[in-house]
């Protein structure tokens, strides 16, 4: 008697209608459970009190979310609304509340384990890294999954090391950010940031690309020069950031990576990509895809959008074993809802010059204009590509972008500074924003730049 053939746990759980459908259900009954169980304004104010004390530090905005959402808009623990326009630092791609993703993570939790280990991998496991080799380009062969994009770049940086040894140094560019741990706070260009922290030195700089200099590219070039002549066979490897994040979401042409990149392949340095918060935002899922650098670049990681983060790397950096480990490639939800992202962007339009990404980076620049024409004064250079932009509030003093970060808030927008000299303030809105949303988010901005000026006497 034949027997059919049992289906893959690689392919079927997803998309299995009866589970989706039984998910779908659950969440219903969470929702209606949460309904109407604000706290009130003296609860909502002490919870806070009580999470800032055990933090030992003032929270960024004092707030406690309760759990609703839908799409830019998320309800705080007291019943007010706020519409979010940062995303946890970018890592909500499609808001809060998305049914589909929501109904993703539901199934994936009833599997077999919470978090995944690099020792027993899961289905899970092999979908995301599959989902993420598509978009690599052809150069890029391997991938390492982790937690936080920090780790992941950890990962890239032993992996360099390791091939380049005894070569142990790293060139960045000024007013980089590459994460929070000890090596990574010393390759990020904020000395407040590792305040107290030991340092090896072994960290060397160029300047960023300076769309006001004609001579941007050749003094970045000559000043990477300098370091590899002072250093020879002593750098290892260069990291960079297509748009740069915490720097103030500063940006490059084509022609300035090329050049940067292909001195370092002359001179035989590692081309080490940071795309921790770059992923998925600038129409495609790696900016360096966008900007055309396949052939230079050996090692690429990603992040946040990511709902987790990952080290792509070329057969020449694959490392010998031993080398990159760990307990956790990372929580089963996360590589499902990952994996369920990267197919809908692929299938949803999302991607490419035309995507809707792309169209969003042009949505929120026409706001920008359309704000700047009213408010001449007031709106500075706007800066980034896509689902991730910034602008500089008149001169960009640390005092005024705090001000107006704390008046958004107050108006019912959440968003946050980037950057110094000017500061600016960034946006990181989901990558599906509605133009409702879009309108809501402006009206909320010109309100509190317009309180800022009252305040603080400024021109308009």
């Amino acid at each position: 008697m034949a027997t059919s053939k049992r289906p893959s746990p690689v392919d079927c759980l997803v998309e299995s209608e009866p589970v989706r459908e039984a998910a779908r259900a659950l969440i219903a009954a969470v929702q209606e459970e949460r309904a109407g169980r604000g706290l009130s304004a003296r609860n909502y104010a002490k919870c806070i009190r009580e999470l800032e004390r055990m933090r030992g530090r003032p929270l960024v905005y004092p707030m406690l979310t309760s759990g609703e959402g839908r799409g830019a808009r998320v309800w705080m623990a007291d019943g007010s609304m706020k519409l979010d326009f940062i995303g946890g630092i970018g890592v909500y791609a499609f808001g809060h509340n998305d049914a589909d993703l929501l109904e993703t993570a539901v199934v994936a939790a009833a599997g077999d384990t919470i978090f995944q280990g690099h020792l027993m991998p899961g289905p899970e496991e092999l979908r995301i890294s599959r989902a993420l080799l598509r978009h690599a380009g052809p150069n890029l062969k391997h991938v390492w999954l982790a937690l936080s994009g920090a780790d992941a770049n950890e990962n890239a940086l032993k992996m360099i090391f390791q091939k380049h040894a005894p070569a142990e140094k790293i060139v960045v560019f000024e007013k980089a950010f590459h994460g929070r741990t000890m090596a990574m706070a010393e390759l990020t260009d904020r000395p407040a940031f590792r305040e107290g922290l030991p340092q090896k030195g072994n960290v060397l700089h160029v300047p960023f690309y300076d769309a006001n200099d004609p001579e941007s590219t050749d003094k970045t070039l000559a000043a990477l020069e300098a370091h590899l002549r002072r250093y020879p066979g002593q750098i290892a490897g260069m990291c960079f950031e297509i748009i740069q994040g915490e720097g103030g979401f500063n940006t490059a042409p084509r022609e300035f990576f090329a050049a940067v990149m292909g001195l370092c392949k002359e001179a035989g340095v590692a081309v080490w990509v940071d795309e921790v918060q770059t992923f998925v935002r600038t129409g495609e899922l790696f900016a360096f895809r966008w900007l055309e650098l396949d052939e230079w670049v050996d090692v690429v990681t990603a992040g946040k959008l990511l709902q987790g983060s990952a080290t792509l790397y070329t057969k020449a950096y694959n490392p010998r074993p031993g080398l990159v480990a760990g307990t956790y490639a990372g929580s089963t939800v996360g590589m499902a809802v990952g994996t369920r992202l990267i197919e809908r962007l692929e299938h949803e339009g999302y991607l490419g010059e035309e995507g809707r990404i792309a169209l969003l980076g042009g949505r929120i620049r026409r706001r920008f204009q359309s704000l700047a024409k009213r408010m001449p004064r007031t709106v500075g250079d706007v800066v980034g590509i896509g689902a991730m932009m910034a602008f500089v509030p008149w001169n960009g003093a640390p005092e005024i972008v705090k001000a107006v970060l704390e008046a958004a808030f107050e108006e019912g927008l959440v968003l946050l500074g980037a950057g110094s000299n000017p500061g600016k303030i960034r946006m990181l809105p989901p990558v599906n924003t509605s133009d409702e949303e879009l309108e809501s988010a402006f009206a909320c901005l010109e309100k509190a730049l317009a309180r800022v000026r009252e305040e603080h006497d400024l021109p308009c």
